[in-house]
């Protein structure tokens, strides 16, 4: 079975869609799915495409109407609609964006089964947030193109009220992302990271890795590790991430004016060693966000053993049920409570640690995520060709 992967963007810096794809893309060819990629270049959506080894990735630059319609390219049409008939189904990751909206109605003029996934896209709150012209996007082109695809994968349940409330009543795939369980022993040695970034050594590391972006709530953190510093002392934060919008600029005017900038590290975008370095030097994770889908970065985080403080939009309560951290209201309060409950007692770190490790190991790697997703590909395509 051959399925074309579409995204506004392969750059490691674009985030969790990239993430997930690295990982889905060679446990399907595991399930006898050749996937290739379609993805753009340049203004907007970044630059040094991921390769996935055994996925041929079509790359197209984008021009002028991307600085309006992301990832807007002028040559992907025609190569749609000379290629789409190699392939036995779609799947579109992301929203809004120009290079999805093209493989969407290429699909459907080709007759081929789509599959859409919002990652996330689709948050109430989070749109109630955005432009005018995003809700008139969504009310013109996104929902009627959501209504006529074949099926919409959520990565949770309340993803799936989402679309009810907003009138998609598309059948939906319920999965969750996964992730690549590495032996806790082959996590990076911290020596040249630490090397690099000394203010860190001897200190128990409070780590924030993902975008700095003003959903992830890097604002209340910042406040938060303020209160935590003047109570434990060799406390330090480090926060792993590329800025995007001045969030990171803002925090770190908030960390000088409480004082305690001298005891965090921004080290802007790591991938590969550097980010597994970064989580092995941490004692905890925390991703305190206003809104997200499934984060990838809690996810890595519980597969490294790190015991993990995430908010209540994190939609990952399995993570309190099962003792692996604390899920907490996106209050500053809050998160200093449950950092400083961490921070406090290494054994409840050690414990959580296990818990959540033992959490990805049961339900959330690709191998077993794939194999739901290769099930539901041929399904679709079957009841296609009938």
């Amino acid at each position: 079975m051959r399925v074309l992967h579409v995204s506004a963007s392969m750059s490691p810096q674009w985030g969790g869609p990239v993430t997930v794809m690295a990982g889905l893309v060679p446990a399907l060819a595991r399930h006898g799915v050749r996937c290739e990629i379609v993805t753009t270049c340049g203004y907007r959506v970044g630059t040094d495409p991921l390769q996935i080894p055994g996925a041929p990735l079509h790359c197209f630059d984008t021009a002028l109407p991307a600085r309006v319609w992301t990832a807007w390219t002028r040559n992907l049409p025609g190569f749609l609609a000379s290629r789409i008939n190699r392939f036995d189904l779609v799947h579109v990751h992301e929203l809004w964006h120009h290079a999805g909206y093209a493989a969407c109605r290429a699909a459907l003029a080709a007759g081929l089964p789509c599959v859409v996934t919002p990652h996330g896209a689709l948050d109430l709150p989070r749109l109630k947030g955005k432009s005018i012209r995003k809700w008139l996007y969504l009310c013109t082109v996104q929902r009627p193109i959501l209504r006529s695809v074949d099926a919409i994968h959520a990565l949770v349940s309340s993803e799936k009220e989402d679309l009810s409330r907003l009138g998609i009543d598309t059948p939906v795939f319920l999965a969750p992302n996964g992730t690549v369980l590495s032996p806790p022993a082959e996590l990076a040695d911290t020596a040249k990271f630490l090397e690099r970034y000394p203010r860190l050594a001897g200190r128990r590391v409070v780590l924030f890795l993902g975008r700095l972006h003003a959903i992830k709530g890097l604002d209340v953190l910042a406040r938060s590790f303020a209160a935590t510093a003047a109570r434990f002392p060799d406390a330090a934060l480090l926060v792993v991430g590329p800025d995007e919008d001045g969030t990171g600029r803002r925090a770190k005017a908030v960390l000088a004016r409480a004082g305690v900038l001298d005891r965090v590290v921004f080290t802007g975008h790591l991938a590969g060693a550097g980010k597994q370095a970064a989580f092995a030097c941490a004692d905890l994770f925390v991703l305190p966000s206003y809104s997200e889908g499934f984060s990838m970065a809690a996810l890595e985080a519980l597969a490294a053993g790190l015991p993990v403080v995430l908010s209540e939009p994190c939609n990952f309560p399995e993570v309190a049920e099962c003792g692996a951290g604390f899920v907490v209201p996106t209050a500053d309060a809050a998160v200093t409570a449950a950092v400083g409950a961490l921070l406090s007692d290494e054994h409840l770190r050690a414990r959580m640690g296990r818990n959540g490790r033992a959490l990805v190991e049961e339900r959330y790697t690709w191998p077993t995520i794939a194999e739901s997703f290769a099930r539901l590909y041929r399904t679709l395509a079957q009841k296609e060709q009938g």
